[in-house]
């Protein structure tokens, strides 16, 4: 094949990758530079659960490497059962690069998300909260970028309301992010969540009553 003809191929097939999988990737490595820190040199916990989390491979593979699969459990029971803030903030880039690199293998945005309040993370350096908050602004587009991909298919997705839900389980104010969801590329999106609501939304909710009183006022007026 011609070299010119393969490399307008390649860019064809770089340009259909979303702008918003762009601010993303820039956004985690954002986290990624924020929280080098140390490796711990153990994860603490609940001696009958430490059997069933698998955190040995949290700290033998390099935190770019760990899978998923790996950090699934210890995500689901940190600071329930296991955990603390040190190994909490080191594996927190990780966390979050598989949470929009590899959903499918990832907790729920609402679980990811609301380990954050748990943290104490509003305590931490303003430099830190606020490349994570630019991290959840660029999920959040990722999100309505999946969620639209397949209206003209008559589906809509959920994923924003996912990260909306965990955002505000993390205490983040919803309202940037409700003018966002009233645009009109981001109608259809809109329109799904009100015919779901309330009774069909995400259970997560329940656990951010602020938030959810938030996005009431969008959803049943139509407009932030």
């Amino acid at each position: 094949m011609h070299l010119g003809i393969a490399l307008s191929r390649l860019g064809c097939q770089f340009a259909r990758v979303p702008q918003s999988d762009h601010r993303v990737r820039d956004a985690i490595e954002a986290v990624y530079r924020t929280f080098d820190v140390p490796r711990p040199s153990t994860i603490e916990g609940c001696p009958c659960c430490m059997f069933t989390r698998g955190t040995d491979v949290l700290l033998t593979t390099t935190l770019r490497q760990i899978t998923g699969q790996a950090l699934w459990r210890y995500v689901s029971g940190v600071f329930l059962t296991i955990g603390d803030k040190q190994d909490f903030r080191y594996l927190l880039p990780r966390i979050l690069d598989v949470s929009t690199s590899d959903p499918g293998n990832a907790n729920d945005p609402e679980i990811v998300l609301g380990k954050l309040s748990l943290a104490g993370w509003r305590s931490w350096t303003l430099a830190e909260q606020r490349v994570i908050e630019s991290f959840v602004d660029a999920w959040l587009e990722q999100a309505l970028t999946s969620d639209l991909s397949r209206v003209d298919e008559g589906w809509i997705g959920t994923d924003a309301e996912s990260v909306l839900c965990g955002a505000s389980r993390a205490g983040m104010a919803l309202r940037p992010w409700l003018f966002r969801l009233s645009a009109p590329d981001a109608m259809p999106v809109l329109l799904d969540m009100q015919q779901r609501f309330p009774g069909d939304m995400s259970g997560f909710w329940e656990f951010a009553p602020d938030g959810l009183r938030e996005l009431s006022t969008i959803l049943t007026r139509g407009s932030a």
